[in-house]
């Protein structure tokens, strides 16, 4: 697969499914590879937060980018996330990760410490440098990493730094992704990482999404950036609103748990979740059932698949 460019739409933050052993299930991988592309989602997001990517250590990380890259065999698109807390390890990830030919990599701000904006400028320059014919985006996830990057820093590294394309915003502020895609000159290409935001923020100029509920019911995520390019607004709307009540089926619970279980739920291998990520234990299960039985619309969009 020829590297970029990434392409506008819906790009599945793909889970990663583990065995018994908790290493990654190869087999599993490559039918939630096909079962997205039958989907018709425009990419795959691999080794993010639904990916549990950083649970992974590197080999293991390197090993399933490289299962997912054979599996979507040039169909589909693939981003790989290379994100470390040290820039050794990221700029190593994004090697590898061109070398597969990726559309695309992404680099979560380094976690654990908080650093000053120059710091993250030379770590976001030096993963993007080691990686150069590959497009790179900053992956911004204050609510996991502790702190967010930054609209103005990210703006600089797009402006200064030839394959730093733009951002993928985990946050939920349309205010934000409009003050993005505001920026005269040179801006951010934007894609957003919440679900409750995919219609304002395409409307507002954002490219697409980064979407961890496309692993359960990519039909209904694609609809709403279909309909939306269609110029079918209210078509568009329903479908937000319905995944809006998706993304509150999931609230409050063990949210990769709860991804894995809806997917199982769709006759998908979903496997297991990698310690000490929680599964969903049987009760949370079993509510997240019953409120799913009152809500024939949305299951409706979550039949297994045959």
């Amino acid at each position: 697969m020829s590297g970029g460019p990434v392409p506008p739409g819906i790009i599945c933050s793909l889970i990663t499914p583990f065995g018994d052993d908790e290493g990654p299930d190869g087999a599993a991988l490559a039918r939630l590879v096909d079962a997205q592309v039958e989907a018709g989602v425009d990419g795959l997001f691999v080794l993010g937060t639904a990916g549990e990517g950083m649970l992974l250590a590197p080999e293991e990380r390197k090993r399933v980018l490289e299962l997912v890259v054979e599996a979507a065999a040039e169909r589909i698109p693939v981003v790989a996330h290379c994100g470390a807390p040290d820039t050794l390890t990221a700029r190593d990830l994004a090697r590898h990760a061109a070398s597969l030919g990726v559309a695309g990599i992404a680099t979560v701000a380094p976690y654990y410490f908080r650093y000053e904006p120059t710091d993250l400028y030379e770590h976001f320059r030096a993963v993007a440098e080691s990686a150069p014919e590959t497009d790179h985006y900053v992956y911004d996830n204050p609510e996991r990493v502790g702190y967010s990057v930054g609209v103005d820093l990210v703006t600089r590294l797009v402006r200064e730094v030839p394959n730093v394309r733009g951002v993928k915003d985990t946050g939920d502020s349309i205010g934000r992704i409009t003050t993005y895609v505001a920026r005269p000159g040179v801006r951010p290409e934007v894609y957003v990482g919440n679900n409750l935001i995919i219609l304002p923020a395409l409307v507002v100029g954002a490219r697409g999404a980064v979407s961890a509920l496309a692993n359960v019911a990519p039909e209904l995520v694609v609809r709403v950036f279909a309909s939306w390019r269609a110029g079918r607004l209210d078509e568009a709307r329903a479908a937000q609103l319905l995944l809006a009540r998706l993304q509150s089926l999931v609230a409050g619970m063990p949210f990769v748990g709860a991804i894995k279980h809806l997917v199982a739920r769709r006759g998908l291998p979903a496997g297991r979740t990698r310690a000490p990520q929680p599964a969903l234990d049987r009760d949370r299960a079993a509510r997240m059932d019953a409120l799913l039985q009152t809500d024939e619309e949305l299951r409706s969009w979550l039949r297994p698949l045959a």
